[in-house]
């Protein structure tokens, strides 16, 4: 097992909608990627790069239970907007104009994922080719790949929160499932039958925060 290290700019602001939030009009902003959207970006980036979904399924089994570690920006900053959408009408093939609010994240320099994997040589050469992580408007470049290993200050995705926390931001995320029944098939996005509802499973970040600043839809948070 080895730890590679990418290193992402973000070309915009970015929104990743919190799991499981109960509101579908208020979208609020995960900060950072979720462990799953991380893994299934390298899987999408397999099967676009080499036109084989077979590749994507080798690549899934190579990256479905690594270990993600991520090193925090200096800052982070969320903006919550309103914004207007076009979405489907029930049970008609129309669009209708709705308004709902939706965050935005800005970080403050390029953010830094270190995955420990096995057959380092073809995830080193994917994660160089990600594009985007989730849909298609939170695009990024990768400027680096290295085989480094993680610093101390590090967060990585907790199964459960044995304590209240002081001074930390919690962030509910999604990973993998590491059962052995979860399978290629239940993210192949070109697969015809339903996804596996058990397919990811809910983890947490713990991001450690020295100060914040708000104000009535925005918020910076300076991390420790």
């Amino acid at each position: 097992m080895e730890w590679i290290k990418a290193e992402y700019e973000f070309g915009s602001l970015f929104s990743y909608k919190i799991p499981d939030y109960p509101s579908p009009s208020y979208a609020l902003s995960s900060p950072l990627p979720g462990p799953s959207t991380i893994k299934l970006a390298i899987v999408a980036t397999a099967i676009e790069t080499s036109g084989k979904v077979k590749v994507g399924e080798e690549i899934f089994e190579v990256v479905k239970n690594a270990k993600i570690k991520i090193e925090t920006p200096k800052k982070i900053a969320i903006s919550n907007v309103l914004i207007k959408r076009l979405k489907k009408k029930k049970e008609k093939i129309e669009l209708e104009t709705t308004f709902g609010i939706r965050g935005y994240v800005h970080l403050s320099e390029p953010l830094s994922i270190y995955l420990n994997v096995d057959n380092g040589d073809n995830v080193k050469e994917l994660f160089r080719k990600v594009r985007r992580f989730g849909t298609s408007d939170s695009l990024i470049y990768c400027r680096n790949v290295t085989e480094e290993e993680p610093p101390a200050n590090c967060i990585e995705p907790i199964e459960t929160l044995e304590k209240a926390e002081r001074n930390v931001l919690i962030v509910p995320v999604k990973d993998l499932n590491p059962d052995q029944k979860i399978e290629f098939e239940d993210v192949n996005p070109y697969a015809k039958r339903s996804r596996n509802k058990d397919v990811f499973v809910g983890k947490f970040y713990l991001i450690p925060i020295s100060k914040q600043v708000q104000g009535k839809n925005w918020i910076i948070y300076e991390t420790s």
